[in-house]
């Protein structure tokens, strides 16, 4: 599907899950840069290079008009003077781009206070023509690439998303490039049945986080699959800071209460949201007790020693610290270990010992 025919239909259940993650990581993302008197970056860049026409063919606003509502609401803030803002937006159409202009002034959308570069230019082109400013470390960049089929996200694009300094992204891989990727000879041997798209798109995740250059690199990756009828669709996010990992995954363990990565059951258990508030323990997720079980030898081996290194664990495992709270609480109980805190805490450092 085209963006064009994408605009002039009613947004799926699919992309509304999409939209509502990139719009929810967006309003965790913004204060980071202006709740300060003297905010740590004179420039913020946000950059959505498959912005489109802003709004469905029923009015529901798309990502363009979500991150500028999302801007709008923070103009109280102590750093919204004291930093240079800009929202770039950009589309291979020029149609979409006339529209978007104009569906931004029809919302009221066009703050005085923010950049508007608004520009009919297709993914490639507008990433060569921003580059100077995503290379730029006096600037912190927020960027969503939703690209529409075409695989835009090279090997090489990749490697330059998670070099960019201060630089957070999100890209959407369509069914399309998932579907191509079963082929390809570095997923194939990461998946059983290339044909199951429920986890093709884990494999895909896998493929990337191999790209990095160090293998105990402190860059932060995570995945979010999404189902839109009978195809998968998947949502890739990069941070090189603690707590813009920490920020996606409170997002997307709200959207998913049960693996913190779809919006389905990704591992066919048959469990809902609903199942995990009765009973936790009945219908406890194989990622959970995986997770939980690997956790507890590590402790047990005295492998994690502080809470920083707890905190790490848990998040490239796809964990918030709060999921480590039930083995922290149980072996202290047991008299395993000795730790002051429920949960880990970012910027602690406080030690976890054996008895």
């Amino acid at each position: 599907m085209s963006s064009g025919n994408f605009f002039g239909e009613p947004f799926s259940e699919g992309t509304l899950t999409k939209l509502e993650i990139f719009e929810l990581y967006t309003r965790e993302w913004i204060p980071v840069f202006l709740a300060r008197v003297h905010p740590t970056k004179p420039k913020v860049h946000i950059f959505d290079f498959f912005a489109g026409r802003g709004m469905d063919s029923k009015g529901v606003w798309g990502s363009p008009l979500r991150l500028l509502r999302q801007l709008k609401d923070f103009r109280e803030f102590p750093g919204w003077q004291r930093v240079t803002i800009s929202a770039h937006f950009f589309d291979s159409s020029p149609k979409n781009i006339r529209v978007l202009r104009e569906t931004i002034e029809a919302c009221n959308l066009r703050l005085p206070e923010v950049v508007l570069d608004i520009r009919p230019l297709d993914f490639k082109k507008a990433f060569e023509n921003c580059f100077a400013l995503l290379a730029d470390p006096q600037a912190a960049k927020l960027i969503f690439i939703d690209q529409f089929g075409v695989d835009q996200v090279t090997p090489e694009v990749f490697l330059r998303l998670v070099n960019f300094p201060t630089a957070d992204f999100l890209f959407f891989l369509s069914s399309s490039t998932l579907h191509r990727f079963r082929d390809h000879p570095a997923i194939k041997q990461k998946i059983s049945q290339p044909n199951d798209s429920y986890h093709v798109h884990r494999a895909a995740f896998e493929y990337y986080r191999d790209l990095l250059p160090d293998a105990d690199s402190d860059y932060f990756l995570a995945p979010f699959s999404i189902r839109k009828g009978s195809n998968i669709y998947g949502l890739i996010f990069g941070s090189a800071h603690i707590l813009g990992i920490l920020k996606f995954l409170k997002v997307v363990w709200n959207k998913d209460a049960i693996n913190g990565e779809a919006n389905f059951d990704i591992n066919r258990e048959d469990l809902s949201s609903d199942q995990m508030v009765f009973s936790l323990d009945a219908f406890r997720p194989t990622k959970v007790t995986a997770f939980e079980s690997e956790l507890e030898r590590r402790l047990r081996s005295g492998q994690l020693r502080n809470e920083e290194g707890l905190l790490r664990f848990c998040l490239c495992s796809g964990f918030t610290p709060k999921h480590a709270e039930s083995v922290l609480t149980r072996l202290k109980a047991a008299h395993v270990i000795e730790a002051s805190f429920r949960v880990p805490q970012h910027g602690q450092s406080r030690s976890i010992s054996l008895i």
